[in-house]
């Protein structure tokens, strides 16, 4: 626990400057640059941000803080995303289920609402039962 604790520390202590201090940033002198460039030198001179994918940037970004800031090891990564995934679809099961109940409980005391209800279910096994046909039919 210790050394959770004393890695916790030290990467907070590494992030204490920028996080808790504040800029302002403009880019004003960027897209004047950008917009000056000939169709050549946005090739060679590849600086516009707005075409990055933010969050493979993102994941590439905390990968290597993970690895080369606090010195961890990536090896349980795809543990932790499995499990990550189990989670969000457990989540995912509860609240439709809580949705259905609450559907079922206090909404569905009227004859429309129960309409309503039967023709949704209707509809679910209808498309399941068209995947099920269509995956047979490869």
């Amino acid at each position: 626990m210790m050394k959770t604790i004393t890695r916790l520390h030290k990467a907070m202590m590494v992030l204490e400057y920028f996080t808790s201090h504040s800029w302002v940033w403009n880019n004003d002198n960027v897209a004047m640059l950008i917009a000056q460039l000939s169709p050549e030198d946005k090739k060679v001179f590849n600086f516009d941000v707005r075409q990055l994918h933010w969050a493979e940037y993102m994941e590439s970004y905390c990968m290597g803080t993970k690895k080369y800031v606090l010195n961890e090891e990536l090896s349980g990564l795809p543990a932790a995303r499995k499990h990550l995934n189990k989670l969000r679809n457990i989540r995912y099961s509860f609240n439709t289920i809580l949705v259905v109940l609450i559907w079922r409980v206090f909404i569905a005391r009227s004859q429309m609402a129960r309409n309503i209800w039967y023709f949704v279910v209707s509809l679910c096994f209808k498309f399941l039962s068209y995947f099920r046909a269509s995956s047979t039919m490869r």
